[in-house]
């Protein structure tokens, strides 16, 4: 009997979807030695990824075949929208996670005709560039309630112990407009203040105490003005919802590509 391989959850910060194309990129060169660093090269039988980029009403999961690549993202090289991903999604994986919300009696629609958005493919592009790992995507919920994202990771849980990667999409401080705007860059802190608190939440707490702490993220000072929506923060709740409960969290990067714009990305072990 072959022994199946356990994937921690992982949440990455997707970044810029130009990390496809930028050599000698932090975060390009993380997710192209990821497999090798993470999970000592050893592929997961598929990949399920919740991503900041597709909201629905309700829970919805992939069921297309033959996903294209959606170009999500405007005004960026003609490279960009030449780029292909033609990995297949897996009826195995799908079925199962279907099941799994039944238990959890959380409804799940389905999407006959969805692609990978660029939170799904461009890092899954430089992970696994043969396109040889399946990948199903499930959307958030557009309500972006943290608790409701929580306990969808909570119905996931089983199948960390099941041969499948569960990966979170999305970005530790996120304000674009902030980016654009220099003044934010020579006034800083509140951008440096969440970061260090993901950070040490994450890292120096487990279990109830480390739930608790974080379904509490929207009373900081500084919660709005890290995440003005807050649709690249919440995939981390359900990677939360999805780890052990008393398991240890490591921060596996982190690149402030700008001074008021970081990219963490956590693994839960």
């Amino acid at each position: 009997m072959s022994t199946i391989h356990k994937f921690n959850p992982i949440f990455v910060s997707h970044d810029t979807p130009r990390t496809i194309i930028l050599n000698e990129y932090s975060t390009r060169m993380f997710f192209e030695n990821f497999s090798k660093n993470i999970f000592d090269g050893i592929k997961p039988k598929a990949i399920l990824v919740i991503s900041a980029h597709w909201e629905e009403n309700d829970f919805t999961i992939q069921t297309t075949k033959d996903p294209k690549v959606i170009y999500d993202f405007y005004n960026f090289p003609d490279e960009m929208y030449k780029f292909e991903y033609p990995a297949k999604t897996c009826p195995q994986l799908i079925n199962r996670v279907i099941e799994l919300f039944k238990d959890a009696d959380i409804e799940l629609k389905r999407d006959c005709k969805r692609g990978y958005d660029h939170g799904a493919w461009t890092v899954n592009k430089l992970i696994y560039p043969e396109a040889d790992v399946p990948m199903v995507q499930i959307s958030l919920k557009s309500n972006l309630n943290p608790t409701e994202h929580y306990q969808i990771g909570k119905a996931l849980k089983p199948l960390v112990d099941e041969g499948y990667l569960v990966m979170g999409s999305g970005g530790t401080v996120h304000n674009l407009e902030a980016s654009k705007d220099l003044s934010n860059h020579h006034d800083r802190a509140w951008a440096i203040d969440f970061e260090e608190w993901v950070h040490n939440t994450l890292t120096t707490k487990t279990g109830k105490e480390r739930e608790d702490e974080f379904l509490k993220f929207e009373s900081l000072p500084n919660s709005n003005k890290a995440h003005p929506t807050y649709d690249h923060f919440i995939p981390l709740f359900v990677i939360l919802g999805c780890a052990k409960d008393h398991s240890v969290c490591k921060r596996i990067h982190c690149h402030w590509r700008n001074p008021v714009f970081c990219a963490s990305s956590y693994s839960f072990e």
